[in-house]
């Protein structure tokens, strides 16, 4: 309420002055606000505190602490100059932050399987982030690798991969070995900290090839060699097939059709050749990016003239004794034995 002692006169619109005590009374009784107003800004204020309180402890988070004392050294709102509220700069800043807190995607792998030698991805999805920072945390030695987009490293096989505007933050490993396999930590900068934790797996890939070590088959048939390469999750970067030695070059030779498919876990490459001949015999090889070789021994044998086995069968059945002449001959030994007499 403004202080009118200090005013020696007020003049009125007509240039009089308040000269007495009446005068002086009605004065301040016309700029005195409403009795009413105080109480009922008071409520409205204590209303509006209780609801945002409410609402903070359905949502399962704490209200900013708001306090009545005309002495706090946060931000102070003075009312006429008398009471005020102070609030904790502090506690407004944890209250937002709870509001807008950085959550991890649920949906990302948290066991992810790599191949020895071929560079593995970790991805990790962050909703909100704000301005925290995410790193990448070695599990079991706690050795940070990597901190935003900075290697933080000396093993220059691990970097952050991240593009800009997406919410993805990924540790990129090159040439992993199976002493890479172990818990990893994706972690972002709250306080607490938050992580979300990713188990890799490298394992050695081997190549075998089915039916090995020797396959047989009539010349004019189908010959089909299949290499299976296990563990792959993904394909290696290439499957060369050999003969003798040289590369089977499928582009060119149109009698042989090479394919490469991706099964659960492994990858399956085919060596087709519609009709084998004797040339397709001998040392097959199967030759992986990742892997060792694997090996098959071909025999392609010449298939066997239909006319000359049907020859050969009646040749036998001409020159076969016929039982006819078989039972005569055995009564007449059997007769001509009964006149001899035994050897004493």
């Amino acid at each position: 309420m403004p202080n009118l002692s200090c005013l020696p006169g007020i003049m009125t619109r007509d240039g009089d002055s308040f000269t007495n005590e009446t005068e002086n009374r009605m004065l301040r009784s016309a700029v005195r606000p409403n009795a009413l107003v105080w109480p009922g800004l008071w409520l409205g204020f204590f209303l509006s505190t209780v609801l945002a309180g409410a609402s903070a402890s359905a949502a399962g988070t704490a209200g900013p602490m708001i306090t009545m004392d005309a002495e706090d050294t946060g931000v102070v709102d003075t009312v006429g100059g008398e009471e005020g509220v102070g609030v904790d700069p502090a506690s407004w800043s944890d209250y937002l932050n709870t509001l807008f807190d950085p959550v991890f995607d649920p949906g990302v792998k948290s066991n992810v399987s790599a191949v020895e030698g071929q560079t593995a991805h970790l991805v990790c999805r962050v909703n909100n982030l704000g301005t925290k920072t995410v790193s990448w945390i070695r599990h079991r030695d706690t050795h940070i690798l990597t901190v935003g987009s900075f290697t933080y490293t000396s093993d220059q096989r691990f970097s952050a991969l991240h593009r800009e505007g997406t919410n993805e933050w990924t540790l990129q490993i090159r040439h992993p070995t199976i002493r890479d396999s172990g818990l990893y930590e994706c972690q972002v900068s709250t306080k607490p900290v938050r992580a979300y934790l990713i188990r890799l797996a490298v394992g050695v890939p081997t190549a075998r090839i089915l039916h090995a070590p020797e396959l047989y088959t009539d010349e004019g048939g189908t010959l089909n060699l299949t290499c299976v390469v296990s563990p792959s999750p993904a394909p290696p970067e290439y499957i060369f097939w050999y003969h003798k030695g040289e590369v089977v070059n499928y582009e060119t030779d149109g009698s042989v059709e090479v394919t490469v498919r991706q099964e659960e876990g492994r990858t399956v490459s085919t060596l087709l050749v519609a009709r084998a001949t004797l040339s397709h015999s001998g040392n097959y090889q199967c030759a992986p990016s990742n892997t060792d070789r694997a090996a098959i021994r071909v025999h392609v044998f010449k298939a066997k003239e239909p006319a000359a086995m049907q020859t050969s069968s009646s040749t036998l059945l001409q020159h076969r004794p016929s039982p006819c002449l078989l039972l005569p001959a055995a009564v007449l030994l059997r007769y001509l034995a009964s006149f001899c007499d035994p050897v004493t």
